[in-house]
Formats: C-alpha cells, sequence, structure tokens
C-alpha cells in the first residue's frame, strides 16, 4: 500500500507528488497518458503571483481575483492562494523552471482582470509547458512509482467507513486492477472535451469529477465553464490559443467591420475579465451571423521573439501576426468548479484529495482569474501533502465545504443501460445548447437528449456524459447571469443565487446552498 496515490499529471499533481517524496512518503503518480501529456503544458499565459511587492501587493492580487469571481470566491481560500503563491512559485524556480527575465528581475505582464503586471512567462508563451519540464524532472527524480497510459475507473471505497483507499483502473492492455493508498490525490484536470471546440488537449474529459460524482463525493459549481475569448479560428483541435496575454501587450478585437468593440463594452476594454469578453464576442457572432471575429495583434513589436508558439500557429496556416489580423472565437478552456474541498484540498469524502482543475477549491468562483490556474495547482497541491504530514485524514468546514452540510456514504450510481455513444454527438449538444449563452428551452433540450442516451460504453465518453449531465443540471437551476454563465432569459446576477449548486446532497439533483458569507462583486 502506498502513502499518496496521485491521480493526473499536470501542475498540481505533480507538485503534490513532488512534496510527498521529498516528505519520504512512498508515492504512485498514475496518468492516463504519459507524464508531462497534460494540459498544463498548452498553457500560454503565465502565473499570477507577486513577486515584487514594492510594485505590487498581494492585497491587490486577493482584491482581482475576488472581482473576477463575481460574488462567488471564497475569501479565506483566495487568501491563501495570494498568500503562499509566491513562496510557492519560488520552490518551483529552485526545481529548475526558468521564467523570461527582464534586466535584473522577471518580466512581469498584464492580463485581462490584472490591476497591475504580476503574470510570469516561459519563453513568451509556453509558460506551461516550461512548468510542466521542471515538475516532470523532479517527479523522475523522486516519485516511487509512475504508471503511464492506465485510465482509473473509480475510487475504492471502505464499505464500514466510507474512507477511500484508492482507485480501481485499467492498465495499458484493458486489464483491471485495485490500487490501495492511504491517501488519494485526484488532479486529473478539465471536462473542455465536454464541447466541440475546445483549447483543451483530448484527455480532459473530466475523468475526476466523474468518479467523484460517482461515488457521492461533494461536487459544485460546474455550470460556471469559462470559455477563453480568442482561440484561433481553425479546424484544429485543441484551438491553438491566442494568449491573453497579447491583449496585454496592446491587441484589441475587433469585428467584421474592424470596430474594436471592447471600448464600448467595459472600463478595461480588451483587458476585461474572460467572462466579459467571451459573452460579449459571443454574442456579436450569433447577432451578425459571423463565425468568428479578428484579433489585431499588429501594433505587437517583435511578435516572432515574444510569442514564439503563437507565431508558429498563425505561420502555419498561412497567417503573419506583425501584418495580418487573426481570425478567433471563444473556445471551452476551464471549468471554474468541480470537486469541493476545504482549505487544505480534503474533499468531502475521507482520505481522498483534490487540487487543480478538478478541484473546487472556491478560489475562482464564478469566473477564473487569467493565470491564476497555475497558482491554484500549485498552491494547494502543496497544502494537501502538507495537510497529510500533520496527521490531517478528513475535510474541516472551511473554503467550500464550510457550505456543505455534508451525506452519508452511499455508494456507486446506478447505471442504466449501456450502450455505444460517439464521444462527437455529446460534444456538438453540449456545444449547440450550453455553451456560452444558454436558456432554459436550449438546456432542457440538452438534458433531455443527454438522459435519453444510453450509458456510454467507453469510459472516457461515459466520464463525458456524467459532467455534462451535471453542467447542464446546474446551468438549468441557476436562474441568473453570473460570471461564466449567461442566461438569455435571466440577464442578470440575482441575489437569491448567492451561493452554490452542490450534488450529492440529493442524489437525483443539484441543491442550492446560500453561501456562508457575500462577497461584493
Amino acid at each position: 500500500m502506498y502513502d499518496l496515490l496521485v491521480l493526473g499529471g499536470g501542475v498540481a499533481g505533480l507538485s503534490a507528488a513532488v512534496r510527498a517524496a521529498q516528505h519520504g512518503k512512498s508515492v504512485i503518480v498514475v496518468t492516463k497518458d504519459v507524464l508531462g501529456a497534460s494540459a498544463t503544458q498548452y498553457a500560454q499565459g503565465g502565473v499570477a503571483a507577486v513577486l515584487e511587492p514594492d510594485v505590487d501587493t498581494p492585497d491587490a492580487h486577493f482584491d482581482d481575483t475576488i472581482t473576477a469571481g463575481v460574488g462567488l470566491c471564497d475569501r479565506e481560500a483566495v487568501q491563501v492562494l495570494v498568500r503562499e503563491g509566491p513562496d510557492r512559485v519560488r520552490e518551483l524556480i529552485a526545481l529548475g523552471a526558468e521564467f523570461d527575465r527582464e534586466g535584473a528581475g522577471y518580466a512581469l505582464t498584464r492580463e485581462g482582470g490584472h490591476s497591475a503586471p504580476r503574470i510570469l512567462h516561459a519563453g513568451g508563451d509556453a509558460t506551461g509547458a516550461e512548468v510542466e519540464r521542471a515538475l516532470v524532472a523532479g517527479v523522475r527524480e523522486t516519485a516511487a512509482e509512475i504508471r503511464e497510459r492506465w485510465f482509473a475507473l473509480a475510487v475504492l471505497a471502505d464499505k464500514s467507513s466510507g474512507r477511500a483507499a484508492g482507485i480501481a483502473a485499467l492498465d495499458p492492455s484493458g486489464n483491471a486492477h485495485e490500487i490501495e493508498a492511504r491517501h488519494t490525490i485526484i488532479a486529473t484536470g478539465g471536462a473542455g472535451q465536454c464541447f466541440a471546440v475546445t483549447t483543451n488537449p483530448t484527455l480532459s474529459t473530466g475523468d475526476g469529477t466523474a468518479m467523484a460524482l460517482r461515488a457521492g463525493v461533494a461536487v459544485a459549481d460546474v455550470e460556471f465553464m469559462q470559455f477563453h475569448p480568442t482561440a484561433l479560428h481553425h479546424p484544429s483541435m485543441p484551438r491553438p490559443l491566442l494568449s491573453e496575454a497579447l491583449r496585454g501587450e496592446g491587441a484589441v478585437l475587433r469585428d467584421e467591420e474592424g470596430v474594436a468593440f471592447m471600448a464600448d463594452e467595459h472600463p478595461l476594454a480588451d483587458l476585461a475579465p474572460r467572462d466579459v469578453v467571451a459573452r460579449t464576442s459571443a454574442r456579436r457572432l450569433v447577432d451578425r451571423g459571423l463565425e468568428h471575429l479578428w484579433l489585431d495583434a499588429t501594433t505587437i513589436p517583435d511578435f516572432e521573439r515574444r510569442f514564439p508558439t503563437i507565431w508558429r500557429a498563425c505561420t502555419t496556416i498561412g497567417l503573419d501576426p506583425s501584418k495580418d489580423w487573426l481570425p478567433c472565437a471563444p473556445a471551452a478552456h476551464y471549468v471554474s468548479g468541480g470537486v469541493c474541498t476545504d482549505l487544505d484540498g480534503a474533499t468531502s469524502m475521507p482520505g481522498l484529495w483534490a487540487c487543480g482543475e478538478t478541484a473546487n477549491s472556491g478560489v475562482h468562483g464564478a469566473n477564473r482569474l487569467a493565470s491564476n490556474s497555475l497558482l491554484d495547482g500549485l498552491v494547494f497541491g502543496s497544502r494537501i501533502v502538507d495537510a497529510i504530514e500533520h496527521g490531517k485524514d478528513g475535510p474541516d468546514p472551511t473554503g467550500v465545504l464550510l457550505d456543505y452540510p455534508g451525506r452519508e456514504f452511499s455508494g456507486f450510481e446506478t447505471i442504466r443501460e449501456v450502450g455505444d455513444v460517439a464521444r462527437e454527438s455529446i460534444q456538438q449538444l453540449m456545444t449547440s445548447y450550453a455553451g456560452v449563452l444558454r436558456d432554459r428551452t436550449s438546456l432542457r433540450h440538452a438534458l433531455d437528449v443527454l438522459n435519453e442516451m444510453p450509458w456510454p460504453r467507453n469510459p472516457e465518453v461515459a466520464n463525458l456524459h456524467r459532467v455534462s449531465t451535471a453542467l447542464v443540471q446546474a446551468a438549468l437551476a441557476r436562474e441568473e447571469s453570473r460570471g461564466t454563465h449567461t442566461r438569455l432569459d435571466f440577464p442578470e446576477m440575482s441575489d437569491a443565487f448567492v451561493g452554490r449548486f452542490f450534488f450529492n446532497i440529493d442524489p437525483e439533483k443539484p441543491v442550492f446552498v446560500p453561501l456562508h458569507e457575500t462577497v461584493s462583486a
């Protein structure tokens, strides 16, 4: 039996694995692809952290995060993020990660929703790849065991206590195994593959959230799928990102007439929070019957050197960013909700922990602030290991779980008739009826079709189906527009919905629970 089992190979899980090994724990890392093939490597944006307190402060980072979260951030969780984040970044640098420098310091940039330049980048627009490289190297030097191309099927639980005991999984040959561990961390990433147009790699199928839903573990806020407003409009998948850093350096969105429209929509114009830019763009596309808008980055000097990844993506399809406007449209990018945790990453099931995009730590609320995701993984992956080291075994009433009324573990959901369901049928349904702009009619149609489908035979597609169903259920229940959730039939925010829709209080539907505090938007 291992001391710690880590599911996932991104920034959150690998941070935890390295830290646990440094504490002398026996660690096994299980990934469904090769180590390093996570969504982390695709992150063009940087890491938001206050490393130069003479020009920026954690309080300012806190305020920006709270504002972006539109009333649903957990204030204590955000304080943890901005206070501990700088030290975690310094530890990553000590592990070997190299960030871009300017003179004697780091080349800090500004992105949407940030009031000051506090974003560290690596290789201009290859931050995620550098973070992943450093952590993979650290894990290979320290982890007890690595199992690549294994697919986790379910959380194992002790039937008498309900405590997590490890996972059931398939090896690369399709053989079933049980891996036992004293503690299990779910860090399997996001669920962007629920949609046909996404920036996420094919492995981002909501596996961890689906396992938690089936096992009776608390999940919330899954209706808040963030759509990145500037994905390159091109048939390739995942969609190449036109990083928010471009707008931080002066790029502007233009419509088909060349109008830079964001200046009339928000005081921060093109640097408004992502939900504002994505919603504004989507409405313009629908109202005018357009397939895409344009990002004008022609004013950015030395583009090829500063943003080499984006340069290659554009020039490969015949575009020169220094001369051409770049076609772009919103694409599913990051789910702000997921498996609920306390401030140490503990879930509602003792022995089971979650961090990274899989988790709902409370720091993102209804809309993630740009470049907070890598920081989130670094901070809470480390906090989990520190909590285990200090003897913690189950959740405390803190963070998101402060509002969770609890429910006894009741085992796995009943799976209905099994059949062949294509991944593409779910993705097209979700894109057409549960995308950036939603209403009761579209969401009701999506839910009806999902409910009529047999349970997908392919376990990965089954996870997509389970998470998609939960997303639509929560989106139907939230009769307001807030952050990344826009209801055309309820266009305003409502004080009646300052709270979370939790799954696994009632086994049949999400249950609304008001926040223990009201965070001003």
